[in-house]
């Protein structure tokens, strides 16, 4: 009888010192997906990982987009990261999206970036915003947020927008500001369309452009880049046009400017009003670059 009471204070005194030692343990750390930490005092669905990586592939097993951060949570199909980091390939080049966080969004293939977001391609353009969404199926990024858009000789800005670089193409939603080299800028009320593969941009919805010459007021303006030099070649303005330098104006339905000759075509019975003082003994009125003297109606 003694040696079974032994046993069993023996057992006891075990016990309580195997319980005692579990309690004073500190967690140990985790530092990838496969091991990852449970948080018992929150929802018993949460995670959390100190790297995070996953790539996405093609049916045939080619490499679609890359996405990391340096911190990951997880709450069902959602995967919250710190420092974000993803690539998106394509067949000519790749695109790069950097934030301060994200939320991957795996039922949807959606990426919330959040903070300092921004998207450069291999060809020279960079988008800067303060968040976006980035749909891994469509490739597209969409953003509220005001946005900037650079590129070789232009640099636009805008409220909201809408952009593929595979496609090469981008929409600013509203509020526009483009300044392109030498010296123009155009406003308009949005949106603008520009497709980088073409070399065109359309403004559309009160129209204004500004440059060292004068100003030029229209509906809607498409610019035509030259694919040697990047520069304006051709500039199309319609609805409600005026073009003005000085005191002087003209009126029409359409202008085009060509950069080649210098010179533009008003077109839609144009109205010139001429201040006395500008006029020139020639009786060939300039404006802007553009001599009035080649006029002509189509």
């Amino acid at each position: 009888m003694k040696i079974i009471k032994f046993i069993i204070i023996l057992a006891v005194i075990t016990g309580i010192a195997v319980v005692s030692q579990n309690k004073s343990r500190k967690p140990e750390i985790k530092k990838n997906l496969s091991q990852v930490e449970s948080n018992p005092k929150k929802d018993s669905t949460e995670q959390k990982a100190y790297t995070f990586s996953i790539d996405g592939k093609t049916t045939k097993g080619v490499k679609k987009w890359h996405l990391e951060g340096t911190t990951a949570e997880m709450m069902g199909d959602e995967i919250q990261l710190g420092q974000l980091n993803a690539i998106a390939f394509g067949e000519e080049f790749s695109a790069k999206l950097v934030s301060d966080k994200g939320i991957y969004y795996r039922d949807k293939s959606l990426v919330e970036l959040v903070g300092n977001v921004k998207v450069t391609t291999d060809e020279g353009t960079l988008l800067t915003t303060d968040s976006a969404q980035w749909s891994q199926e469509t490739r597209e990024i969409t953003t509220d947020s005001i946005v900037t858009i650079v590129r070789s000789n232009m640099r636009a800005e805008g409220k909201g927008a809408i952009a593929d670089s595979f496609k090469k193409i981008a929409k600013l939603i509203k509020n526009v500001r483009v300044a392109m080299e030498p010296s123009t800028i155009v406003y308009c009320d949005g949106p603008m369309d520009v497709n980088f593969g073409d070399n065109v941009a359309i403004f559309q919805n009160n129209v204004k452009v500004r440059d060292k010459d004068g100003e030029l007021f229209a509906d809607k303006l498409t610019v035509s880049f030259s694919k040697e030099t990047k520069k304006i070649a051709e500039v199309r303005a319609k609805g409600n046009v005026k073009l003005v330098r000085g005191k002087s104006y003209t009126l029409c339905e359409e202008a085009i400017y060509t950069d080649g000759t210098r010179s533009v075509q008003f077109l839609g019975k144009p109205t010139i009003v001429i201040a006395p003082e500008e006029i020139k003994s020639s009786g060939v009125f300039t404006t802007g670059g553009f001599n009035m003297g080649n006029l002509g109606k189509r």
